[in-house]
């Protein structure tokens, strides 16, 4: 049976090289130069577990697994590999209520390496931090901004082996490598204009090219442009996928001339999440985005400005500040993209829809790079279970998580799943 995989990011190439481990004669299509060229480039790519929904923790976890055995999960492959480091995780947030302590407990049940530290014990693992509470976060014009704070922190979640891949698109380039050694075709500087019923099989997906791809199966794992394509296909989904531009900044790393390690911080009481980068010689800094700043949700994916601005920079470099106060500011350094939002509670949608064979693996919110792996693993079970007959809307799949030794529902990923209570951030 001939698939079709719209979107050659690290998610699109996972979905590739599982659809044809389960033997789908398998074209990808990307309008970019090689794999990872797209939003997978800019990601943080940050594999942490710390999530609101029980079933999210246990496919980040069997994510890092993959992640830790990448050279076993992509095989023998030419080339460099991916870096996988692992500082830790401390999860600030701005309370440790019932919510925060039932997380960790889970994250704990599965195996995972989760502590809940008082405020006293934080402050001496990580002296470099200020544990004042900032929650709600403030605007940088705000007069009350640069007040300090007379609030402490409860505590903190501390994740002590969540860690990040160095090079993001080098994760999609080594998928694809992985891929094309099974026999997947990928197609480059492709662009697919219009997706209509074919005669002699169920689609036809014109390309910009004037070129034309019939197929049995199409699946849209196209990031920011996904809502496009769903439009192309004729398919709403009762989610709305919408892209949203983000920004990334830089700043140098005060702790790395002292030899001192830098973790991940994952801050839900300052507004910002940030991480080691350049071999810790640097910090990048991106938004959790607290709700007094405005999100920047773009029309035109193909017409975004890449260039990064003051505004995003003094925000979140000057949120890293109050947190981390040996920062300075520096130069402006920094990446400007789009991210895949689920705009009810950015978790991705991986299901069918109701047009038979059109099936997506979307709004994956720039939170999404972790599980990456595990997403084509369930994004290629849904595809062949439904081709094969199943109806998944009304049994759905149980899906097995042979690394960790659980099955989850995944219907809290589904199309009908409603609003989900989530904190709607993104963290990496």
């Amino acid at each position: 049976m001939q698939a079709c995989v719209i979107g050659a990011g690290v998610i699109g190439c996972a979905v590739a090289l599982e659809l044809r481990r389960r033997g789908f004669a398998v074209t990808v299509i990307d309008k970019n130069g090689d794999a990872g060229h797209g939003s997978t480039s800019s990601s943080c790519g940050i594999v942490r577990r710390f999530y609101s929904q029980p079933g999210m923790i246990a496919m980040a976890h069997e994510g890092w697994h993959i992640w830790a055995e990448w050279r076993s999960f992509v095989g023998d492959i030419e080339g460099e590999l991916i870096e996988f480091p692992r500082p830790g995780m401390v999860f600030i947030p701005p309370r440790l209520d019932e919510s925060v302590l039932a997380t960790a407990g889970e994250m704990q049940r599965l195996g995972i390496k989760a502590h809940v530290l008082s405020h006293a014990e934080a402050k001496a693992r990580f002296p470099f931090l200020d544990l004042s509470s900032f929650y709600p976060a403030t605007p940088v014009d705000d007069p009350r901004f640069f007040e300090p704070s007379e609030r402490q922190l409860e505590g903190v979640v501390w994740e002590e082996d969540a860690g990040y891949v160095v090079f993001p698109a080098l994760a999609a380039q080594n998928l694809r490598q992985a891929a094309t050694r099974a026999g997947v075709e990928f197609r480059f500087h492709q662009q697919v204009t219009a997706i209509e019923a074919g005669a002699t099989q169920r689609f036809e997906l014109r390309l910009a090219s004037g070129a034309a791809l019939t197929t049995d199966v199409v699946v849209n794992v196209a990031g920011p442009h996904s809502a496009i394509v769903n439009r192309m296909a004729g398919v709403t989904l009762p989610l709305e996928t919408r892209p949203l531009r983000r920004e990334v900044h830089a700043q140098a790393n005060p702790l790395f001339e002292r030899g001192v390690s830098l973790p991940i911080v994952g801050d839900l009481d300052g507004g910002i999440y940030f991480r080691p980068e350049s071999r810790g010689r640097d910090i990048i800094v991106g938004s959790t985005d607290p709700q007094c700043d405005v999100l920047e949700f773009v029309d035109d994916p193909d017409a975004i400005d890449r260039s990064i601005t003051q505004l995003y920079r003094q925000r979140q470099s000057l949120r890293l500040m109050k947190r981390m106060p040996s920062v300075t500011m520096g130069r402006p350094r920094g990446v400007a993209d789009l991210y895949d939002v689920t705009v009810q509670d950015w978790y991705p949608i991986v299901d069918r829809t109701d047009l038979p064979g059109y099936y997506v693996c979307i709004g994956t919110s720039g939170s999404s790079f972790k599980t990456a792996p595990v997403l084509g693993m369930l994004t290629a079970q849904i595809v062949e279970a439904c081709e094969s007959g199943r109806d998944t809307d009304a049994s759905p799949l149980p899906f097995e998580l042979p690394r960790i030794g659980c099955t989850v529902n995944t219907q809290f990923l589904s199309r009908h799943r409603g609003k989900l209570q989530t904190t709607a951030t993104v963290i990496g």
